[in-house]
């Protein structure tokens, strides 16, 4: 059997689209480290994160629907 190489590409859209889920399965971490912690510092942290954190889940969307027009991709 002969092994060929593949060229793998990864477009703009594809990478803001990996930080979006990656960033969205953060949020969710945060959520059940909040669910968990009994400290007012350490929960006042957490949403701390989780605000920030959303606003680049927001930033990401902008950004991935520019890129979708741009390539010509509807998404």
């Amino acid at each position: 059997m002969k092994l060929e190489k593949r060229e793998v590409t990864l477009n703009e859209y594809d990478s803001l689209r990996d930080i979006f889920y990656l960033e969205k399965l953060l949020v969710c971490a945060y959520g059940q480290a909040l669910e968990k912690s009994a400290r007012k510092e350490v929960k006042g942290e957490i949403l701390r994160l989780m605000k920030e954190t959303g606003e680049e889940l927001c930033l990401m969307a902008e950004l991935m629907t520019g890129s979708a027009i741009q390539n010509g991709e509807n998404t």
